[in-house]
């Protein structure tokens, strides 16, 4: 098959959605298919990342005039946004609009897909989670904790709901406290600067994995997300996730081998509880579920229902 994407994967920090991108294309060659990033002739799937146009310029609209001009294509959305996760007013339009028009619709967890279904869906998709690769995220053997737990979270967004209300309070906390260490990898809120926290500049691949390695505990106070890639590769480095509850999909994951948090005073206390508990913890995370092969083998079987 001749599989195209609307967006081109990057090597480079890039987000979690980039991740995906790339792990999914490799699957597809490596399965004998044609991945392209142009509608030419002899298409067989449009698979929209995205329903915006992007760096290459290919929306919803070039998948639907393609489609018309040639029927037997088949669109299948992977739905990673909403509104509700970066505060804006136009992308669940955008996206109900798009789920509209694809043969099959996958929702990268359950809260999304309730989400859109609440926003008018007109029907349900396939639930498909995130997952990470194996290669450059994994944990270390017998890992131990410290009488001063490693606390680390990382996202590429410096939006102010990925947790910057607890990520600048935690800053504040540990100018006055040092029972616990905290390390920010990527882009800090430009509105704060914090003197406790040690910030580490983006990374990806397997430098992102080495530096979480060399922690002990996850944490991500993001919001309304509608899956996430960040708790996956903590996880996925051997680090059991303290997450807020406000915090969308990433819970699904997260509370088999972690725990909740609202409150500072809360997270101080869970840290305590994982800490004393850590092999526990450790041993609950399920490295299976959160591998990138499995996820997209799953797509990869979808893709090929819709066209046999």
């Amino acid at each position: 098959m001749k599989i195209f994407f609307n967006r081109y994967p990057r090597q480079e920090p890039y987000g979690g959605g980039n991740q995906f991108l790339k792990e999914m294309c490799a699957l597809l060659q490596r399965e004998g298919h044609e991945v392209v990033f142009h509608l030419n002739p002899g298409v067989d799937v449009i698979f929209l990342i995205d329903p915006r146009p992007g760096d290459i310029g290919y929306s919803v609209n070039h998948a639907l005039a393609y489609k018309q001009q040639n029927p037997g294509v088949k669109i299948i959305h992977r739905v990673n946004e909403c509104d509700k996760r970066k505060d804006t007013d136009f992308m669940d339009a955008l996206l109900l609009k798009t789920m509209e028009v694809a043969d099959e619709v996958v929702f990268i967890s359950d809260w999304l897909q309730e989400y859109f279904l609440l926003q008018g869906a007109s029907k349900k998709g396939h639930v498909v989670y995130n997952g990470c690769s194996r290669r450059d995220f994994y944990p270390v053997e017998d890992k131990t904790i410290g009488p001063k737990p490693k606390v680390v979270t990382h996202h590429w967004s410096d939006n102010w709901l990925k947790g910057f209300d607890v990520y600048t309070e935690i800053d504040k906390y540990l100018q006055q406290n040092d029972s616990f260490e905290f390390t920010y990898v990527g882009r800090y809120y430009k509105d704060y600067t914090p003197s406790a926290t040690n910030i580490v500049e983006p990374l990806f691949g397997k430098a992102l994995g080495d530096e979480l390695r060399k922690h002990d505990i996850y944490l991500t106070a993001s919001r309304w997300e509608p899956c996430g890639m960040h708790h996956i590769e903590g996880a996925a480095c051997g680090l059991p996730v303290l997450y807020h509850p406000e915090t969308g999909g990433i819970k699904e994951l997260c509370k088999n081998h972690g725990e909740e948090f609202e409150t500072l005073d809360e997270l101080l206390k869970k840290i305590e509880l994982v800490s004393s508990e850590y092999s526990h913890y450790t041993g609950l995370i399920d490295h299976n579920r959160i591998n990138i092969d499995y996820c997209c083998s799953v797509y990869h079987d979808i893709i090929r229902g819709m066209t046999s």
